[in-house]
Order: C-alpha cells, then structure tokens, then sequence
C-alpha cells in the first residue's frame, strides 16, 4: 500500500512540474496558485529589461485572478485616470497558457506561462510583434 501511494505522490508533483521556469514541484493545484493578486516586479520586451518604462505607462499595475475563474486588471495610464478590465479567466486544454476573456468582448488575451509558483509568476506574450515577459509577485 504504501508503494501505491509514493507513486501516486509522484505522479501528482510530476504532473504539476511543465513550466519551463518552474517550480520543480509543487503540491498546489496549478489554479491554486495561479489565484492571487499580482504586481509587475520586472518586464522584459524581446529580452530588453523594460521595467521602469512598463512602470511608469501602467502605474499601479494589479491583476486580480479569482477563484470563480473572473478576473479584474486595474492600474493608471501613465498616472492619469484609471483603467479597468473585467471578465473571465481559464488555462488552455494543457494548462500552457492562461486566456482572459474581456467583459462585452474585445478579444481574448492569452499569457504563455513560464513560472508558476503561490507568490510568482512569469508570463510572457505578443504585444505588436514584441515578446513581452511580466515578471509579476503577489
């Protein structure tokens, strides 16, 4: 009994371990840790560190993953006026990508995911033909 349940222990932290920046292993589901409140902590545009220009466009940056699959975006355009965006959160098929459906349309986004830890996440994604990685923390 107890070799059925190390391989079973095994086989769920190796099915939690696919993103290219980790983690290793985790025992949190990848939608636990995916529910937070994230700020960006560094951004990356085609591999150029752009953090204080993406900081200073999107001042006040959050973005709100909730558990009922919703999520909010909100920060300040150049610190003037605010921005807010509502609507609906789910991984791809293979649990690769997270796609954001915007409220009354607009398009999906998606964000590959490179890290998914309970306190980061890395993601990265196509903005006008530039790669842009968010480096974000709770």
């Amino acid at each position: 009994m107890t070799k059925y349940i190390g391989a079973l222990l095994t086989l769920i932290v190796l099915a939690g371990c696919k993103y290219e920046d980790g983690p290793k292993m985790s025992l949190r589901s990848k939608k636990a840790r995916a529910v937070n409140t994230w700020y960006i902590d560094e951004v990356y545009e085609n591999g150029v560190n752009k953090t204080t220009d993406y900081k200073n466009a999107y001042v006040n940056y959050s973005m709100t993953i909730k558990d009922d699959n919703k999520y909010e975006l909100k920060y300040r355009p150049f610190n003037v006026g605010d921005y807010t965006e509502k609507g609906e959160w789910s991984f791809s098929n293979d649990k690769m990508y997270i796609n954001f459906s915007p409220e009354g349309g607009g398009g999906t986004s998606k964000w590959k995911i490179l890290r998914l830890k309970e306190t980061e996440t890395w993601v990265i994604q196509t903005i006008d033909g530039k790669d842009v990685e968010l480096r974000m923390k709770d």
